[in-house]
């Protein structure tokens, strides 16, 4: 079950809230840190962790593509981003993921988690319990959506850790994340992860948005056989969110590539400026929607902050 926190151990509104890690995923090594340990709400990215325990009873055989999703009166009563459906309508299970990875519908990942689960609730034990098994000991799922909640708190490292898990056990279900637009009906959704087909090599994974999370984005890219991965939190904006993994994925890659010539480089050498926003500890955030749903915004001159927050202990 989702563990309540004490307020000591709950991100603060006023603390620093950016976080970012870019991990090697073939070896885990991690190329670039800031806080990355630290507690911040994760928005919609926890649907990763939704659709890998999806991906986990389709191998197991409990749970098939073609099977109906139906949806309860708790699930057509989620707040946006969301699909709209009707209580008692149904979409199948290959609807469903593909919904939660390009539109990111939180009435839509509530009903497949009853699916699965039999409960919202005896889900997010699930989500907790493999949390575990992963190695996530920072992260506390409070439900399966990312919807704001106290209680729904994770690191930066731990969500690398979630998207290298999935990527490795669940290779063939990855492709959905990689989708950049999907139809149902007449309707037509693109994909919140605007990078996909602008950043060479990038094939997932999800974004996310709330006011106490601000913008997130847990990203992966491949290129010559090698992969990373680079999450990054609490950013003010859109804008700022893309371009900072749109950084540390270039200046990864060319990390990688001069250590193949023989030269040692640290990506914080091989970002483009000195005072790149990856070196920030945190900014506040700049209030511009409460889901996936908002609209690409200008980002804001940032002030360099050294406040540093302890990770929170449990």
């Amino acid at each position: 079950m989702a563990l309540p926190l004490t307020p000591k151990e709950r991100p603060s509104r006023a603390s620093p809230r950016y976080a970012a890690v870019l991990m090697d995923a073939h070896t885990g090594e991690i190329l670039y840190a800031n806080a990355f340990r630290e507690l911040r709400h994760p928005a919609s990215i926890t649907k990763v962790m939704t659709l890998y325990l999806a991906f986990d009873a389709l191998a197991s055989g409990t749970l098939k593509l073609t099977d109906p999703i139906v949806f309860s009166k708790n699930a057509a009563a989620q707040r946006p981003s969301k699909l709209g459906i009707a209580p008692g309508n149904s979409i199948t299970v290959d609807q469903a993921i593909r919904i939660i990875a390009v539109k990111s519908a939180n009435d839509v990942a509530v009903a497949l988690a009853e699916t699965i689960g039999g409960s919202q609730e005896k889900f997010v034990e699930l989500m907790n319990r493999k949390a575990r098994l992963l190695g996530m000991r920072d992260t506390n799922y409070a439900n399966p959506s990312g919807l704001p909640d106290p209680n729904n708190v994770t690191t930066a490292y731990d969500l690398a850790l979630l998207s290298s898990a999935l990527m490795r056990v669940h290779p063939a279900r990855y492709a959905y994340f990689s989708q950049q637009s999907f139809s149902y009906g007449k309707q037509v959704f693109t994909n919140h992860n605007h990078l996909l087909g602008k950043v060479v090599g990038m094939d997932g994974i999800k974004t996310g948005y709330t006011v106490d999370a601000g913008f997130t984005l847990a990203a992966s890219a491949a290129r010559e056989s090698r992969r990373l991965i680079a999450v990054v939190l609490g950013e003010p904006s859109i804008v700022a969110r893309n371009r900072d993994v749109t950084a540390l994925l270039e200046a990864g890659f060319t990390v990688l590539r001069e250590r193949g010539n023989g030269i040692r480089l640290a990506v914080t050498d091989a970002l483009p400026v000195a005072q790149h926003p990856a070196f920030r500890t945190g900014d506040p955030i700049v209030e511009q929607g409460s889901n996936d749903d908002v609209k690409v915004a200008k980002a804001k001159p940032h002030k360099k902050s050294v406040t540093t927050r302890k990770r929170a202990r449990r």
